[in-house]
């Protein structure tokens, strides 16, 4: 008999046509005791009336406004009190023994605080879409094995830098630790890379990460857009992902550690910025956001590496030639 519960955050805005799929998976799941909520980002396509309706045993809260997925997520990490907290992006769908694989990882192992599932692409379940985040020495976190075919060759259970936060479990006694000013994900990222910011942390403060190839979702990421479309889409994204890379390292990266590698760094940040002056101006805009958070990031940098731990650690065995 299960005993440890386990609460499920569901971050939406404007997610309805995924939702029904993903919250019956979520439903579906062997894995007992569990509770579910839904966080809606002021959503305009009906999502709040429909979960209501359909869904009335999960818990909906409703933003005024779109305050940003890390802002969602931590509300319904804050709105919950089960040792382990699932989060899941309504565009994925987890197999029914999913949750009970990562619970079992989790109660094994009392340093692990983060665990990765395998995540297969939606739109072919050959194609891997995740076997856990890493990051390469130009600072760039990736998703192993993102696109590749599938053939077992992630069929292993291994440390790693992190998880996707599309699908994770996360022990909550680690977010306790990491918080600051009652932020588990950074707030200041609104979305993109807050995954990777709060994996680089957890490592920084000893706590371990887990890839379980056992516990396998899949989800949708549209990455068979071609060249123009990619082109047409609003720059919103990537100017949040540029922005959000630097205030990430600020916050986190090793003086020492920044200094070996800036060569890699500055030889990989010339092309992308030349690509997006050419294709997509006004992602350059990300480089004024970082300027404006700086002095944050700075304070925040303080406070975590005041720690004693966080001053002995080691990232750099962290760090893929890439």
């Amino acid at each position: 008999m299960n005993e440890i519960s386990v609460s499920i955050v569901v971050v939406s805005w404007n997610s309805l046509p995924f939702l029904r799929t993903c919250l019956d998976s979520i439903l579906g799941q062997v894995y007992r005791p569990i509770s579910v909520v839904v966080i809606d980002n002021a959503s305009e396509d009906g999502t709040q009336e429909w979960i209501t309706k359909n869904y009335p045993g999960i818990l909906l809260k409703c933003c005024d406004k779109n305050l940003g997925f890390a802002f969602a997520l931590n509300e319904g990490i804050r709105t919950t009190d089960a040792p382990f907290i699932l989060s899941v992006n309504p565009d994925v769908i987890l197999r029914p023994d999913c949750l009970g694989h990562l619970v079992k990882v989790m109660l094994e192992a009392p340093k692990v605080g983060i665990i990765a599932p395998k995540l297969l692409r939606s739109e072919n379940n050959q194609v891997l879409d995740s076997t856990g985040l890493f990051i390469n020495r130009s600072r760039c976190p990736y998703d192993r094995g993102q696109g590749e075919l599938d053939h077992g060759q992630y069929d292993q259970s291994r440390k790693i830098f992190g998880a996707c936060g599309a699908l994770a479990l996360y022990r909550r006694e680690m977010f306790e630790e990491l918080a600051v000013n009652n932020e588990y994900f950074d707030e200041d990222f609104f979305a993109y890379y807050e995954d990777a910011d709060l994996a680089w942390r957890a490592q920084l403060c000893g706590w371990q990460a887990i890839y379980e190839p056992l516990a396998v979702g899949s989800h949708v990421r549209g990455w068979g857009d071609s060249l123009r479309k990619q082109r047409k889409k609003n720059p919103t994204g990537p100017r949040l992902a540029l922005r959000n890379r630097y205030l990430m390292s600020v916050k986190n990266d090793r003086v020492s550690s920044f200094i070996i590698d800036f060569p890699i760094i500055f030889a990989s940040e010339v092309p992308r910025l030349l690509y997006a002056a050419i294709y997509m101006p006004p992602v350059l805009l990300g480089i004024f956001d970082f300027f404006k958070l700086f002095q944050r990031m700075v304070q925040k940098r303080r406070y975590l590496w005041g720690k004693e731990m966080v001053k002995k650690s080691n990232f750099r065995p962290w760090i893929m030639e890439l």
